[in-house]
Protein backbone atom coordinates (compact mmCIF):
# COMPACT_ATOMS: atom_id res chain seq x y z
CA UNK A 1 0.00 0.00 0.00
CA UNK A 2 2.61 2.74 0.40
CA UNK A 3 4.15 1.71 -2.56
CA UNK A 4 1.02 2.49 -4.07
CA UNK A 5 0.30 5.79 -2.62
CA UNK A 6 4.17 7.00 -2.68
CA UNK A 7 2.96 6.09 -6.99
CA UNK A 8 0.23 8.42 -6.82
CA UNK A 9 1.39 11.07 -4.55
CA UNK A 10 5.34 11.24 -4.27
CA UNK A 11 7.84 11.69 -7.39
CA UNK A 12 10.09 8.30 -8.31
CA UNK A 13 11.42 6.19 -10.89
CA UNK A 14 8.27 4.04 -11.09
CA UNK A 15 6.56 7.01 -11.93
CA UNK A 16 8.75 8.83 -14.25
CA UNK A 17 9.88 11.43 -11.53
CA UNK A 18 6.69 12.50 -11.46
CA UNK A 19 3.75 11.80 -8.94
CA UNK A 20 1.06 9.52 -11.29
CA UNK A 21 -1.64 12.51 -9.95
CA UNK A 22 0.22 14.83 -11.99
CA UNK A 23 0.67 12.93 -15.01
CA UNK A 24 -2.06 13.50 -17.87
CA UNK A 25 -3.93 10.28 -17.20
CA UNK A 26 -4.14 11.09 -13.22
CA UNK A 27 -5.50 14.62 -13.94
CA UNK A 28 -7.82 12.67 -16.65
CA UNK A 29 -8.83 10.68 -13.62
CA UNK A 30 -9.32 13.45 -11.40
CA UNK A 31 -11.93 15.22 -13.75
CA UNK A 32 -13.89 12.01 -14.52
CA UNK A 33 -14.14 11.67 -10.39
CA UNK A 34 -14.89 15.27 -9.91
CA UNK A 35 -17.71 15.53 -12.79
CA UNK A 36 -19.09 12.01 -11.49
CA UNK A 37 -19.54 13.39 -8.26
CA UNK A 38 -20.82 16.61 -9.48
CA UNK A 39 -23.45 14.49 -11.54
CA UNK A 40 -24.13 12.23 -8.93
CA UNK A 41 -24.50 15.06 -5.86
CA UNK A 42 -27.25 16.69 -8.51
CA UNK A 43 -29.39 13.43 -8.91
CA UNK A 44 -29.25 12.45 -5.31
CA UNK A 45 -30.33 15.86 -4.46
CA UNK A 46 -33.26 15.53 -6.66
CA UNK A 47 -34.47 12.35 -5.56
CA UNK A 48 -33.96 13.13 -2.02
CA UNK A 49 -34.83 16.41 -1.43
CA UNK A 50 -36.03 15.73 2.08
CA UNK A 51 -32.42 14.93 2.94
CA UNK A 52 -30.13 16.69 0.79
CA UNK A 53 -32.43 19.83 -0.51
CA UNK A 54 -32.06 23.68 -1.41
CA UNK A 55 -33.37 26.65 0.86
CA UNK A 56 -32.56 29.83 1.46
CA UNK A 57 -32.68 32.01 4.33
CA UNK A 58 -34.45 35.28 2.39
CA UNK A 59 -36.77 37.15 3.93
CA UNK A 60 -39.21 39.73 2.68
CA UNK A 61 -38.13 42.28 5.28
CA UNK A 62 -34.55 42.08 4.61
CA UNK A 63 -35.03 43.27 1.58
CA UNK A 64 -37.25 45.87 2.25
CA UNK A 65 -34.70 46.93 4.17
CA UNK A 66 -31.94 46.28 2.09
CA UNK A 67 -33.46 47.96 -1.02
CA UNK A 68 -34.55 50.99 1.02
CA UNK A 69 -31.03 51.05 2.80
CA UNK A 70 -29.58 51.58 -1.06
CA UNK A 71 -32.26 54.28 -1.94
CA UNK A 72 -31.37 56.16 1.28
CA UNK A 73 -27.91 56.24 0.44
CA UNK A 74 -28.71 57.91 -2.76
CA UNK A 75 -30.91 60.24 -1.60
CA UNK A 76 -34.09 58.80 -2.36
CA UNK A 77 -37.40 58.51 -0.47
CA UNK A 78 -38.07 54.58 0.26
CA UNK A 79 -40.57 52.32 -0.64
CA UNK A 80 -43.74 50.61 0.66
CA UNK A 81 -44.57 46.95 1.05
CA UNK A 82 -47.55 47.29 -1.13
CA UNK A 83 -49.86 44.30 -0.64
CA UNK A 84 -51.02 43.69 -4.00
CA UNK A 85 -47.78 43.78 -5.65
CA UNK A 86 -46.96 40.99 -3.55
CA UNK A 87 -49.74 38.89 -4.95
CA UNK A 88 -48.83 39.96 -8.26
CA UNK A 89 -44.99 39.02 -7.48
CA UNK A 90 -46.39 35.64 -5.72
CA UNK A 91 -48.50 34.90 -8.84
CA UNK A 92 -45.26 35.68 -10.68
CA UNK A 93 -43.63 33.46 -9.32
CA UNK A 94 -45.89 30.72 -9.11
CA UNK A 95 -46.48 31.10 -12.85
CA UNK A 96 -42.65 30.76 -13.72
CA UNK A 97 -42.57 27.02 -11.48
CA UNK A 98 -45.72 26.31 -13.39
CA UNK A 99 -44.46 27.05 -16.77
CA UNK A 100 -40.92 25.52 -15.89
CA UNK A 101 -39.68 29.11 -17.29
CA UNK A 102 -36.81 31.54 -16.22
CA UNK A 103 -37.40 34.82 -18.16
CA UNK A 104 -39.58 38.38 -17.56
CA UNK A 105 -42.29 37.51 -20.25
CA UNK A 106 -43.72 33.56 -20.27
CA UNK A 107 -43.15 31.22 -22.76
CA UNK A 108 -46.96 32.24 -23.94
CA UNK A 109 -46.59 35.88 -24.39
CA UNK A 110 -47.48 37.21 -20.46
CA UNK A 111 -45.77 40.22 -19.68
CA UNK A 112 -44.99 41.34 -15.66
CA UNK A 113 -47.78 44.04 -15.96
CA UNK A 114 -50.26 41.13 -16.37
CA UNK A 115 -49.94 39.98 -12.82
CA UNK A 116 -49.93 43.43 -11.02
CA UNK A 117 -53.13 44.59 -12.98
CA UNK A 118 -54.66 41.26 -12.42
CA UNK A 119 -54.04 41.71 -8.45
CA UNK A 120 -55.75 44.72 -8.73
CA UNK A 121 -52.68 47.47 -9.04
CA UNK A 122 -53.51 50.21 -11.44
CA UNK A 123 -49.81 51.53 -12.19
CA UNK A 124 -48.62 54.78 -13.54
CA UNK A 125 -44.80 53.20 -13.32
CA UNK A 126 -43.89 49.46 -12.94
CA UNK A 127 -41.19 47.80 -13.09
CA UNK A 128 -39.90 43.73 -12.00
CA UNK A 129 -36.21 42.29 -11.15
CA UNK A 130 -35.97 38.58 -10.55
CA UNK A 131 -33.01 36.48 -8.55
CA UNK A 132 -32.61 32.68 -8.28
CA UNK A 133 -30.76 30.01 -7.10
CA UNK A 134 -29.08 32.61 -3.57
CA UNK A 135 -29.03 31.55 -0.38
CA UNK A 136 -29.21 35.01 1.37
CA UNK A 137 -31.26 38.80 1.00
CA UNK A 138 -27.82 40.53 0.99
CA UNK A 139 -26.15 39.10 -2.08
CA UNK A 140 -29.62 39.31 -3.88
CA UNK A 141 -28.88 42.97 -3.60
CA UNK A 142 -26.18 43.11 -4.19
CA UNK A 143 -26.23 41.80 -7.74
CA UNK A 144 -29.27 43.31 -8.64
CA UNK A 145 -27.02 46.97 -7.45
CA UNK A 146 -24.72 45.74 -9.32
CA UNK A 147 -26.19 45.30 -12.78
CA UNK A 148 -27.38 48.20 -14.16
CA UNK A 149 -30.60 47.35 -15.37
CA UNK A 150 -31.59 46.37 -11.85
CA UNK A 151 -29.80 48.70 -10.26
CA UNK A 152 -31.86 51.15 -12.34
CA UNK A 153 -35.20 49.25 -10.96
CA UNK A 154 -33.95 49.40 -7.43
CA UNK A 155 -33.14 53.97 -7.53
CA UNK A 156 -35.73 54.66 -9.86
CA UNK A 157 -36.88 58.14 -8.08
CA UNK A 158 -40.50 57.24 -9.34
CA UNK A 159 -41.12 54.11 -7.86
CA UNK A 160 -43.48 54.19 -4.60
CA UNK A 161 -44.40 50.75 -3.63
CA UNK A 162 -42.70 47.29 -4.16
CA UNK A 163 -44.05 43.54 -3.93
CA UNK A 164 -41.99 40.55 -2.92
CA UNK A 165 -42.43 36.82 -3.64
CA UNK A 166 -39.53 34.61 -2.12
CA UNK A 167 -40.95 30.70 -3.15
CA UNK A 168 -39.17 27.47 -2.86
CA UNK A 169 -39.88 25.19 -6.17
CA UNK A 170 -38.73 23.29 -8.98
CA UNK A 171 -37.31 24.98 -12.12
CA UNK A 172 -35.67 23.32 -15.13
CA UNK A 173 -35.36 19.91 -12.70
CA UNK A 174 -33.24 21.52 -10.00
CA UNK A 175 -34.55 22.80 -6.56
CA UNK A 176 -34.38 26.22 -6.16
CA UNK A 177 -35.92 29.73 -4.69
CA UNK A 178 -37.39 32.02 -6.81
CA UNK A 179 -37.31 36.29 -6.03
CA UNK A 180 -39.78 38.23 -7.81
CA UNK A 181 -39.31 42.14 -6.62
CA UNK A 182 -42.19 44.15 -8.06
CA UNK A 183 -42.14 48.09 -8.37
CA UNK A 184 -44.59 50.27 -8.74
CA UNK A 185 -46.66 53.72 -8.10
CA UNK A 186 -50.31 53.88 -8.39
CA UNK A 187 -52.20 56.05 -10.97
CA UNK A 188 -52.63 59.35 -9.32
CA UNK A 189 -50.30 58.49 -6.49
CA UNK A 190 -48.50 61.88 -4.69
CA UNK A 191 -44.68 61.86 -5.21
CA UNK A 192 -43.06 61.44 -2.04
CA UNK A 193 -45.39 59.31 -0.11
CA UNK A 194 -44.55 59.07 4.06
CA UNK A 195 -42.85 55.17 4.37
CA UNK A 196 -45.22 53.41 6.66
CA UNK A 197 -43.07 50.97 9.48
CA UNK A 198 -46.06 48.68 9.14
CA UNK A 199 -45.24 48.04 5.07
CA UNK A 200 -42.70 45.81 6.07
CA UNK A 201 -45.49 43.03 8.23
CA UNK A 202 -45.53 40.67 5.67
CA UNK A 203 -46.36 36.61 6.20
CA UNK A 204 -42.96 34.23 4.85
CA UNK A 205 -43.65 31.10 2.34
CA UNK A 206 -42.71 28.33 4.45
CA UNK A 207 -39.69 26.63 2.99
CA UNK A 208 -38.61 23.26 3.27
CA UNK A 209 -35.94 22.64 6.34
CA UNK A 210 -32.57 21.23 5.53
CA UNK A 211 -31.59 18.69 7.51
CA UNK A 212 -28.03 17.69 6.15
CA UNK A 213 -27.02 20.80 3.57
CA UNK A 214 -27.40 22.53 0.33
CA UNK A 215 -25.59 20.66 -2.62
CA UNK A 216 -24.27 24.16 -3.79
CA UNK A 217 -22.46 24.28 -0.39
CA UNK A 218 -21.05 20.83 -0.69
CA UNK A 219 -20.14 20.91 -4.58
CA UNK A 220 -18.31 23.86 -3.48
CA UNK A 221 -16.39 22.77 -0.60
CA UNK A 222 -15.62 19.45 -2.57
CA UNK A 223 -14.10 22.24 -5.25
CA UNK A 224 -12.58 23.88 -2.87
CA UNK A 225 -10.52 21.03 -1.09
CA UNK A 226 -9.89 19.35 -4.53
CA UNK A 227 -8.02 22.69 -5.46
CA UNK A 228 -6.18 23.36 -2.17
CA UNK A 229 -5.13 19.15 -2.90
CA UNK A 230 -4.20 20.04 -6.55
CA UNK A 231 -2.13 22.74 -5.21
CA UNK A 232 -0.15 20.98 -2.02
CA UNK A 233 0.44 17.83 -4.65
CA UNK A 234 1.58 20.62 -7.55
CA UNK A 235 4.26 22.41 -4.81
CA UNK A 236 5.02 19.26 -3.14
CA UNK A 237 6.19 17.83 -6.89
CA UNK A 238 8.27 21.53 -7.28
CA UNK A 239 9.69 21.13 -4.38
CA UNK A 240 11.21 17.57 -4.43
CA UNK A 241 12.08 18.09 -7.89
CA UNK A 242 14.61 21.13 -6.68
CA UNK A 243 15.44 19.48 -3.84
CA UNK A 244 16.75 16.32 -5.70
CA UNK A 245 18.19 17.68 -8.48
CA UNK A 246 16.12 15.98 -10.59
CA UNK A 247 15.95 16.83 -14.33
CA UNK A 248 12.83 15.79 -16.19
CA UNK A 249 12.95 16.28 -20.33
CA UNK A 250 9.15 16.88 -20.79
CA UNK A 251 6.68 19.24 -18.87
CA UNK A 252 2.77 18.73 -18.69
CA UNK A 253 2.19 22.52 -16.98
CA UNK A 254 -0.16 23.75 -19.61
CA UNK A 255 -2.59 20.69 -18.21
CA UNK A 256 -1.95 21.29 -14.69
CA UNK A 257 -3.17 25.45 -15.05
CA UNK A 258 -5.83 24.13 -17.18
CA UNK A 259 -7.30 21.77 -14.03
CA UNK A 260 -6.42 24.64 -11.75
CA UNK A 261 -8.19 26.74 -14.00
CA UNK A 262 -11.59 24.15 -13.97
CA UNK A 263 -11.14 24.44 -10.42
CA UNK A 264 -11.17 27.96 -9.87
CA UNK A 265 -14.09 28.17 -11.88
CA UNK A 266 -15.88 26.14 -10.07
CA UNK A 267 -15.12 27.78 -7.00
CA UNK A 268 -16.41 31.13 -8.17
CA UNK A 269 -19.63 29.60 -10.18
CA UNK A 270 -21.34 27.13 -7.84
CA UNK A 271 -23.68 28.45 -5.60
CA UNK A 272 -23.96 31.56 -7.27
CA UNK A 273 -27.24 32.81 -7.95
CA UNK A 274 -28.72 34.25 -11.06
CA UNK A 275 -31.13 37.35 -11.71
CA UNK A 276 -32.77 38.60 -14.31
Amino acid sequence: MSDFLRHLFVPHHTNNQRARLLHPTGISLLIGVYVFFQLALGWFATSNPQILGYASIIKSEELLSLTNKMRGDNGLAPVQLDSKLTAAAAQKASDMFARDYWAHVSPVGTQPWYFITEAGYSYRYAGENLARDFSDSDSVVKAWIASPTHRENLLNPRYQDMGLAIVDGKLGGRETTLVVQMFGTKLGAVAGSIFSAKAAEVSEPITKPVLFASRFDIGKIVSIVLLVFFSILLILDIVWVVRKKITRWTSKSVAHLAFMIMLILAVLIINRGLIL
